[in-house]
Formats: structure tokens, C-alpha cells, sequence
């Protein structure tokens, strides 16, 4: 790596950075697209909004 001018080692860095976004939006893009269930509220440990108050 040392022989490299920095130009290519940044174009290196800039490479590997745009791989990771890419990678990140396409994990976010799949997972908004997964439907959450409910969460299951047994032992009644999740408040639910009370339209009294």
C-alpha cells in the first residue's frame, strides 16, 4: 500500500464506504417491508393509551 499515490488509496476508501451504504440501504429498504406482529402483551407489561384521559 505504500507505493499507491493517494489518489487511488482514497478512491480505495471511497469504494469500500459506498459497498457498506449500499449494503445498509438495502438491508433497511428490506426490513420496512417486514410486517412487525403485535407484541404480545401476556404479563401486561406494555401500558396501552387510555382514551379517558
Amino acid at each position: 500500500m505504500k507505493k499507491l499515490p493517494n489518489s487511488v488509496k482514497w478512491l480505495i476508501i471511497l469504494v469500500v464506504l459506498a459497498a457498506m451504504g449500499a449494503m445498509m440501504w438495502a438491508v433497511n429498504d428490506r426490513a420496512s417491508r417486514v410486517e412487525m406482529p403485535a407484541p404480545d402483551n401476556t404479563f401486561g407489561i406494555y401500558r396501552t393509551a387510555d382514551s379517558n384521559s
